[in-house]
């Protein structure tokens, strides 16, 4: 049993190699965690990203995959994109060289955010069980966490029309009138 995540990606990379990227060259040397992909980027969407050997002063290819992903199928179809970026380089981008590759194993979509096709994503599934469970959980940021509401707003009606509003409790310490019919508005405690 592997007994962390950067240890089981660093297996389905080494799985991949063998399987997916049999008929490419995959030996160059690569590190691969996981951890905050360079930042979220501008959408705030960024699942992986991948360094060439020139950025790292070890010569060796960096990957990344968040930490917002816990799903193994789904990091494992990250950890293949960015294989595609160590493969060819990441000079092309997501042109030419990377399309062709990443299109010949099985990727589809924008090539900016690709997803596993029917027949790459089966074989991500039947990967996955060979490595065992992701020793992850999903970590989440504080704009991800939902807020504690600060003001409870409660609800008033009028007594002689259908009129409802909504006050925050000092607000309506001043008292409420209906704007319809001016009669004063009373609490109601359903607050649906």
């Amino acid at each position: 049993m592997i007994k962390n995540r950067e240890g089981w990606l660093t297996n389905a990379v080494h799985m991949m190699d063998g399987t997916i990227f049999k008929e490419s060259d995959t030996s160059s040397k690569f590190r691969i965690s996981c951890s905050w992909p360079g930042g979220k980027g501008r959408k705030k969407t960024t699942v992986g990203q991948c360094w060439g050997s020139k950025s790292s002063a070890g010569g060796i290819v960096e990957m990344f995959i968040s930490p917002v992903l816990a799903d193994p199928v789904k990091v494992l179809d990250v950890v293949v994109h960015e294989n595609v970026h160590r493969i060819v380089g990441i000079k092309c981008g997501h042109r030419g060289a990377f399309k062709r590759l990443a299109e010949s194993i099985g990727l589809t979509g924008k090539m900016t955010s690709t997803i596993a096709g029917p027949e790459l994503e089966q074989k991500l599934r039947e990967m996955s069980i060979l490595l065992g469970p992701y020793q992850h959980d999903v970590l989440r940021d504080k704009e991800t966490i939902t807020k504690k509401q600060g003001t409870r707003m409660l609800k008033f009606a009028c007594p002689s029309c259908p009129n409802i509003a909504r006050q925050s409790r000092e607000a309506a310490k001043i008292g409420l009138v209906c704007a319809g019919c001016m009669e004063p508005l009373e609490f109601n405690d359903d607050n649906s």
